[in-house]
């Protein structure tokens, strides 16, 4: 489609010739060429074109514009036609039969003979004979030009019109109305036409205002003209008002060039299209010919024609004027800004300021008495006109109104300003200078002040036109929101604004009068009138605040201001408060509390006043307050009375009458009535009153004298206990009626807002102040909805979303909300208040100095009793929450002491965790929960449509628990029997999440009770001070075991680990029993799938198998209660519910994975059992990578204990390689892995090391049958590539050292090397080779030395892996030679004493044992060497190789295990393997110099991975960094553990085992490390390093703070700060600490040390979790060593991996110590290789060819 301004692709047509005339006619020049005439031999005269178009001549449009031509060129000389002449071709050419362009050549033929040379020619007579021309003519685009051209030269512009003045007005008032029709509207009327239509009207109106312009023109006018004129302009304000404000957007698309910025209008408010608002910039660009609103055109037409005839007119024609004028005025309207005498920045429309000035031109001037009287008329609804039309009046009639009282107000206020200014005076008292700003004396005293009317005139009319508009009837204009007569009261109350604004910029300088006082409260209780009888769309009741003046209409948003003034203040207190009481069911309570204020700064609630009680007592039994709809009154009231209690609760003579008062109304109050938080105050009141009144009537009897007491404490306990197991329907309760689900989705609009499940507490208190108006729920479903189930067979598929979106996925998957727990419910039950107060008195008799009664714990007791029962028995769900709340924070310290946890309630995050798994609570950072809900998600996805379970529910995507057949969820039965597939129960609001927002306070919280206790180990048989816990465990497993409720159930759950994990509250013989049953419980619950499946309204997304996998952390916690369960059947059934777990969502296999990781400590023998299936079971799930990292801690935990796979056979250990080199084969793709790539890494080093510990973990035997896989599945891994990377020649390397051989990675000094290689017993050299030669085969160095001894030879192979030495003595060396008498007795010597286990140390090393050998010793001296040296071996004394065995100068590993040598061993050290492509014979190494300075940097590189790890000791109440470096030993427990963490070793003279930069003789002599074939960890233990001087410690923060993982053991009774030491190396703490509280016997040795220890795991901000830890872990005594130390070693790999790619922020690849070794080979082979290249000889000489290979001196 062409572009409707591109003139040369518009349909060709005939134009007029307007290029004569003096002013640009059109927009643009005409491209399109017009088809020339007939060729003439000369140009024709005008006489000749006349006689060419006079009748019955055929016209001819190029005639007709050569005659407009000529005619336009005649001058002076040229006498000019008569018009008489030009008639019939005029009447021929705009005869309406005529084609368009020859009408449009007519009235150019016309116009360019008047205004040419003919003008003078023309009479009056002619000039009336040519108004036939123009009479009904149509309005065409084409020609309205040229005929409006015409007109204007025909009457002169107003010169020539005598006698036509009628004519000419209706005729222009017949073009104007054709014209302005199409612009009226917004359909079928194209772009181009619309812009000339607007052209046309402002052209004919500018016309016809320059005539009204004319004296003489109007002086010939009659009435009639007049009132035509009037009624012309009426007409066109009234519909141009009538257009939408949204006008140029319906008839322009967004891009159209022809919607100029500046004259588009904004779209009126949605409530009541009224006005027309413009940018306040329109006023500023330049008047561009484009598109307006047609209410711009006329409008402002209309105010022209108006500003030359106003003065005219008679006062009759101000009814018709006036209403169009306050009609436009309404339409352009825009917001005054606050009165002031500061400058502000006004936003008026232009238009509306001329109208402004236009009215008060009228209400000022001699016809003011009748405008007023016209004003108020429209102040009412009128009954001729429409309503539309009715209110655009009433609301311009009132902003005129409004704009008058403006000015006299800002009259009085620069009176006032004036009045208090600082003025200086003469000594005569003249007022010399006013300091004021310039023209504030013209504004104080106007000249047109007495012509202002006040709002004290005005205001019985005001009231009434505000009542008239509120009673109107409902039929023509409803009371609802927004309705459009809001618009009249929102302009009434925008005048009431002003006064008041007025008031308070006065202040106090002026006094106010009463009667203005009367007449704003006279007409605003007219105005709230309206607010009591609007309603919402439903009916219901319309919310206004007035301390946040907002609200859904502009109406209400300014009663509501006008109500917020500050009543301590404001002039208006004596009238507001009565105003405000008459709304206050619309009102929230917090703005009626503040009517309240009063009373409390007059002191009428203190014990001061004679009448408090009175008062308390009206406030009290007043209903209203107590109702749902008053919680801010209900809090003040409230806060008050807690004040007042705090002040009289010492009292006895004031406490008890007011304590008396408040229990006689609480008791009268129904059981059904709902509170709030506030109110919780009198349970509290109660709790207090029962206690003390408890104290002060048994301070001296004993526990049976307290069961025989009945008094008013006995009386307050039975009324709560009675409240407490009132049943009471609550919102939840009420609702939990059947709904449908239906496979017909709902449509958008229909879909109900989201429910307080996802509501922000913000939001829950902005419902609880507002009446909330609930949509109207139906419990029957729609016949659609049955009909549709019914037929498909299956209920529709839940609207729960899942969990998280991510980006890899097909399609957004929506994340469910994390559900927030409103912060104060809108309503509470009064079994929420009893309970509350019951707890209330259980801590003040527990916790407090109270608790020292005997009669105080009897009491404590029966309520702790009653608190248990409630826990099923109390009379609503959230009643039985508090008390869940209450008692799942009881906790006790070491000595069995209760108290209240509150700031360590959740310190390990546990609970967080576990509330996170079923959306109650956000995970947060620094998990992987995020890839094993990616992975859920998929699994979701992937499923088809749902499937139909036996019991109608739903499948739903709760992740948890594995997925068990036999899981069903059960329903309420139904009064009616209906298909169960067509409902499903109403899920509950959720009613707890973390952060929790506890209805309680415990005062005494965190501290220990100085009686009651869980335990007497003292006494075990004295229960007068022991809690009965094992009631409360019991009762939580019958929650546990059919509970309904899943509020309660996953309360329980979620929360039970951690309380589990504080082992001394659960102690004694009865507390044993209940939690064997706990464990059977779960255990059969899992197995069986029944547990959980009697909840009866799950969540959207949550089923049974969700609350299954809460119960797993659970059975993790009881693995430390393993002394509880007598029958190993119930450990062997718990491993088995583990490896059941593993078929379950991901976060259910990362728990059970983790527990598995803690048995394999544990619970060895039944780790053992099922360890195959286990292994079996991980293969099938490693497919997620999120849970490799878990997989591979398992496998490295359970390839340390070698008791668990004593038993494995050749598939076993097939299993475990499978998962190892699948991860490998994966590291490959981690491109496209949900997990980083930090995480990936640390995967692929961990595999490699699982690879090689299981690989030990064979028997040297069996080790060569699982190479080829291995091999196979390495390669597999690197498929794609032109060789293996460099890890993978590491591993080969490796397999190659190991498979036939479990020898050390280096050699050790043996006492067969310090006799041959000692250089005391050479006889001829100093040195103990002869010769030496070095070869490159492969990726290793092989280096033999012939040895001075004779026969004796040294073959040294580096290799990656590691280096061996073999010494070997040639036996074709005789040992005797030729001509020498003696023997070599020396070798002789070494081999008797080559297999001493002395380690190579020397007896008595101040003596060299071989010094006697020099020269040549005799057979005899020999003898007495040996015997000596056997005889010191035989009586040195063996310590104990764990706890008192100092290692010293080597790693002497070879001597504590069995070590087999394969003939293969020896044969690959010698080998080329891996490298196929080096020659067999290998390379000769002849540069020396290069060899020795390999071997220097070689030598040096570790054969094995080295770790080094800080540990600390954290005595009791130290905190800072200072103090813990300082301590030199800690507790026995600490010391114990460190004897299993390490071998305790010599620093001194240590050759392999690896230091950690420990020097001897400034850190210490001793450390403790530990090591195998693969690793070593050094431990920076700061209480075996010195302190010396520094009282800093900065030598061991060197060390320690350096270290990437640090072990604290935390005995300070005060949770660990990861921050404590001062360092940027802040990556890993594994802090162990004790499972309860306290540290006074830290250092005894008490009986808990033996027992379990809390480990937790501290990780730096960013890192994901890669430790089997999770929260934290209960591990024993026996085993904390072990499980920190590969805890250690995990979190050492992780962190150097964190470290080396900055955070997970650069792919970077960690180079361990073998690879670096193999980099170093390759490097060196590289140089020796080049340099050393033979030069190739030719291939035709194959003689020359032979003789070099053959001849093998060139490579030997």
């Amino acid at each position: 489609m062409f572009s409707q301004n591109d003139d040369a692709y518009r349909p060709t047509r005939q134009r007029a010739n307007t290029s004569a005339f003096p002013f640009n006619w059109r927009r643009k020049a005409e491209n399109t060429p017009t088809p020339l005439p007939p060729s003439i031999s000369a140009p024709l005269q005008w006489e000749e074109l006349i006689e060419a178009l006079t009748p019955p001549a055929v016209p001819s449009l190029n005639y007709a514009k050569s005659l407009a031509t000529a005619l336009g060129t005649l001058d002076a000389h040229s006498p000019p036609p008569r018009l008489a002449t030009l008639q019939p071709v005029l009447a021929s050419l705009c005869s309406s039969d005529s084609p368009v362009s020859l009408q449009t050549a007519g009235y150019d033929i016309l116009t360019a003979y008047l205004e040419g040379s003919g003008s003078s020619l023309t009479t009056t007579a002619d000039r009336l004979s040519c108004l036939s021309l123009f009479i009904d003519v149509p309005w065409s685009q084409e020609l309205w030009e040229a005929r409006s051209k015409a007109l204007a030269a025909l009457i002169g512009s107003g010169a020539h019109t005598a006698g036509m003045e009628g004519h000419i007005l209706r005729m222009l008032s017949t073009w104007i109305e054709r014209a302005f029709e199409g612009l009226t509207r917004t359909d079928s009327i194209s772009h181009e036409d619309r812009l000339e239509r607007q052209r046309s009207v402002e052209s004919l109106t500018t016309l016809l205002t320059n005539l009204v312009r004319k004296p003489e023109f109007v002086s010939r006018l009659t009435e009639a003209d007049t009132a035509g004129v009037l009624e012309l302009w009426e007409r066109l304000v009234d519909q141009s008002l009538s257009v939408p404000g949204e006008y140029l957007n319906l008839v322009s698309p967004p891009s159209s060039p022809y919607l100029a910025p500046q004259s588009s209008k904004a779209v009126s408010p949605p409530k009541h299209s009224l006005s027309h608002r413009r940018h306040h910039s329109s006023t500023s660009l330049p008047k561009l010919s484009l598109l307006k609103h047609p209410a711009d055109i006329i409008v402002d037409a209309y105010l022209i024609y108006l500003s030359q005839r106003l003065v005219a007119l008679a006062p009759n024609y101000l009814t018709s004027i006036l209403p169009l004028l306050f009609r436009a005025l309404a339409f352009y309207s825009t917001p005054l800004p606050r009165i002031s005498l500061q400058p502000s920045v006004t936003h008026q429309n232009s238009l509306e300021k001329k109208i402004s000035d236009v009215l008060s031109q009228l209400v000022s001037g001699p016809y003011a008495s009748s405008c007023k009287i016209l004003l108020k008329r429209h102040f009412f609804p009128s009954k001729e006109a429409s309503l539309h039309v009715s209110i655009q009046a009433s609301v311009g009639a009132l902003r005129t109104l409004r704009i008058s009282l403006r000015q006299l107000l800002e009259s009085r206020l620069a009176r006032a300003y004036i009045s208090s200014a600082t003025i200086e005076s003469s000594p005569a008292g003249v007022p010399t200078h006013l300091e004021m700003e310039k023209g504030l004396l013209e504004r104080a005293w106007s000249q047109d002040e007495c012509q202002s009317w006040d709002l004290i005139r005005f205001a019985s009319v005001l009231s009434r036109a505000a009542k008239a508009w509120i009673s109107q009837e409902q039929e023509t204009s409803p009371n609802v929101i927004a309705a459009p007569k809001e618009a009249v009261l929102h302009e009434i109350a925008a005048i009431v604004k002003d006064v008041i604004q007025a008031m308070d910029e006065r202040g106090d300088n002026e006094d106010v009068d009463d009667e203005e006082i009367a007449a704003i409260a006279r007409i605003l209780r007219e105005l709230v009138e309206y607010v009591r009888a609007v309603k919402t769309p439903d009916g219901g009741l319309i919310p206004i605040s007035i301390r946040r003046p907002d609200g859904s209409s502009p109406f209400l948003v300014a009663v509501a201001t006008i109500l917020a003034q500050d009543l301590r203040t404001s002039p208006l207190f004596p009238v507001l408060p009565s105003i405000i009481l008459s709304i206050a069911d619309h009102l929230p309570d917090r703005d009626l509390s503040d009517l309240l204020a009063t009373m409390v700064e007059r002191q009428s609630l203190s014990p001061t006043s004679l009448s408090w009680l009175d008062e308390w007592k009206n406030l009290l039994t007043m209903s209203s307050f107590f109702s749902p709809s008053r919680t801010g009154t209900r809090q003040h009231i409230m806060e008050q009375l807690e004040i007042v209690w705090k002040f009289v609760k010492d009292i006895p003579a004031y406490r008890k009458p007011l304590a008396s008062l408040v229990f006689d109304v609480w008791k009268m109050h129904p059981a059904e009535e709902l509170e709030d938080s506030h109110t919780l105050v009198v349970w509290n009141l109660l709790a207090d009153e029962a206690v003390l009144r408890l104290v002060e009537n048994h301070a001296d009897s004993n526990t049976e004298g307290c069961e025989a007491q009945d008094g008013f404490c006995e009386e307050i306990l039975n009324f709560l206990l009675t409240m407490a197991h009132e049943r009471q329907d609550e919102d939840d309760d009420a609702a939990s009626i059947r709904t449908v689900e239906s496979q017909v989705p709902s449509p958008p609009g229909l879909i109900p807002p989201a429910n307080s499940v996802s509501t922000s507490p913000i939001l829950s208190r902005m419902t609880s102040e507002y009446p909330a108006v609930r949509e109207k729920e139906t419990s029957l479903p729609s016949v659609m909805s049955i009909i549709t189930s019914l037929t498909s067979g299956a209920p529709s598929r839940s609207q729960s979303k899942p969990r998280r979106s991510t980006n890899d996925m097909p399609a957004p998957v929506e994340a469910s909300p994390v559900v927030t727990a409103t912060e104060s419910p809108s309503a509470l039950p009064k079994s929420v208040g009893a309970v509350i107060a019951l707890v209330a008195a259980f801590s003040q008799l527990v916790f407090t100095p109270h608790a020292r009664a005997q009669c105080s714990l009897w009491h404590a007791k029966q309520v702790f009793k009653q608190l248990v029962e409630l826990i099923t028995g109390a009379g609503c769900v959230r009643a039985r929450l508090a008390v869940l709340q209450f008692l799942m924070r009881l906790r006790v310290d070491r000595d069995h002491r209760l108290y209240y946890t509150a700031t360590e309630y959740d310190k390990d995050g546990n609970v967080t965790h576990l509330a996170s798994l079923i959306n109650r609570a956000d995970p947060g950072p620094n998990t992987v929960e995020d890839p094993l809900r990616e992975d859920e998600i998929r699994k979701a996805r992937a499923r088809a449509a749902p499937q139909q379970e036996r019991d109608g529910r739903r499948p739903s995507r709760g992740r948890g628990g594995p997925r068990m057949e036999a899981s069903r969820s059960r329903s309420r039965v139904p009064p009616r029997v209906l298909p169960t597939a067509m409902f499903r129960l109403k899920p509950r609001e959720p009613l707890w999440a973390i952060p929790e927002v506890l209805s309680f306070s415990v005062a005494a919280s965190d501290v220990s009770s100085e009686v009651m206790t869980s335990y007497d180990p003292s006494n075990p048989g004295n229960n007068e001070n022991v809690l009965p816990l094992s009631l409360y465990l019991g009762k939580l497993m019958e929650v546990i075991e059919s509970e309904r409720e899943w509020e309660i159930l996953s309360y329980v759950l979620c929360h039970l680990p951690a309380q589990l994990a504080n082992k001394h509250l659960f102690c004694g013989p009865r507390s044993r029993i209940v939690i064997g049953k706990l464990l059977a419980s779960l255990c059969s619950g899992i197995t069986e799938g029944t547990l959980a499946t009697k909840v009866e309204r799950w969540p959207d997304g949550i089923i049974s198998r969700d609350a299954q996998g809460l119960a797993f952390h659970t059975l993790t916690v009881l693995i430390s209660y393993k002394r509880c369960f007598d029958n190993s059947q119930q450990l062997h059934h718990l491993v088995e519910v583990f490896l059941l777990g593993l078929n379950g969502q991901p976060s259910t296999q990362k728990c059970c994975l983790h527990a598995l990781s803690l048995a394999a400590f544990e619970l060895q023998p039944s780790m053992a059992k099922h360890l195959s299936r286990i292994m079996e079971k991980l293969s099938q799930i490693m497919s997620n990578p999120a849970m490799a990292v878990h997989i591979i801690d398992f496998l490295v935990i359970v390839g340390s204990q070698r008791a668990l796979y004593v038993n494995f056979t050749e598939n076993d250990y097939k299993r475990v390689f499978v998962v190892a080199l699948k991860y490998l084969e994966n590291h490959k793709r981690a491109e496209g892995s949900s997990i980083s790539w930090a995480l990936s890494q640390h995967v692929r080093i961990m595999s490699y090391y699982i690879v090689y510990v299981w690989f030990l973990a064979v028997d040297l035997a069996d080790r060569h049958r699982h190479v080829g896989y291995i091999v196979r599945q390495l390669l597999l891994a690197n498929d794609g590539q032109a060789e293996v990377d460099a890890p993978t020649e590491v591993a080969f390397d490796w397999l190659a050292r190991y498979t036939y051989a479990s020898a050390d990675p280096r050699p050790a000094k043996s006492t067969l090397d310090e006799i041959v290689m000692n250089p005391n017993l050479q006889q001829k050299s100093s040195e103990p080779a002869v010769s030496e030669k070095t070869w490159i085969l492969g990726n290793s160095v092989v280096t033999i030395r012939a040895l001075a001894r004779r026969g004796w030879i040294e073959v040294l192979s580096r290799r990656a892996s590691g280096m061996t030495k073999f010494l070997v003595r040639a036996e074709n060396v005789p040992m005797v030679p030729l001509g020498d008498v003696d023997p070599d007795l020396v070798s002789i010597s070494a081999t008797l004493m080559m297999d001493r286990e002395d380690g190579g140390e020397w007896v008595v090393p101040d003596e060299d044992p071989t010094a006697q050998f020099v020269g040549n010793p005799s057979l005899d001296d020999v003898k007495d060497s040996l015997s000596t040296t056997a005889q010191s071996s035989s009586n040195a004394p063996r310590p104990d190789p764990i706890t008192g065995y100092v290692w010293s100068r080597s790693a002497p590993s070879q001597r504590r295990k069995d070590v087999s040598i394969d003939p293969s061993y020896f044969a690959l050290q010698l080998s080329a393997y891996p490298d196929r492509q080096s020659a067999s014979r290998g390379y000769l190494v002849k540069d020396t110099a290069r060899l020795d300075s390999f071997f220097r940097i070689f030598d040096r590189m570790p054969v094995i991975d080295t770790h080094k790890v800080g540990v600390m000791y954290v005595a009791p109440g130290q905190q800072t960094e200072a103090e813990i470096l300082r301590n030199t030993h800690g507790s026995p427990a600490y010391t114990r553990f460190l004897e299993g963490l390490g071998r305790l070793i010599n620093l001194r003279g240590q050759v392999d085992v690896y230091d950690g930069g420990l020097d001897p003789d400034l850190d210490g002599e001793y450390a403790y490390a530990w090591w195998d074939d693969i690793g070593q960890i050094l431990f920076h233990t700061a209480t075996l390093m010195p302190n010396g001087d520094d009282p800093n410690c900065t030598s061991k923060k060197a060390h320690i703070g350096n270290d990437y993982v640090r072990i604290v053991w935390n005995d300070s009774g005060r949770p660990y700060r990861f921050d404590t030491l001062s360092t940027q190396f802040q990556f890993v703490n594994i802090v162990i600490e004790p499972h309860s509280r306290g540290a006074i016997a830290a250092f005894s040795n008490n009986l808990h040390e033996h027992e379990y220890f809390k480990v937790t795991v501290q990780r730096a901000q960013g890192m994901v979790e890669f430790t089997p830890i999770g929260d934290f872990k209960l591990i024993s005594a026996a085993n904390l060593p072990q499980l920190v130390r590969q805890l250690s070693l995990l979190s050492d790999w992780f962190v150097a991996v964190w470290q080396n790619t900055e955070g997970d922020t650069r792919r970077e690849e960690v180079i361990t110590n073998w690879r670096s070794r193999l980099e170093a080979i390759k490097r060196f082979r590289g140089q020796m290789v080049t340099a050393q290249q033979p030069p190739e000889t030719g291939s035709d000489d194959s003689l020359t060819e032979q003789q070099r290979f053959r001849d093998f001196s060139m490579a030997y």
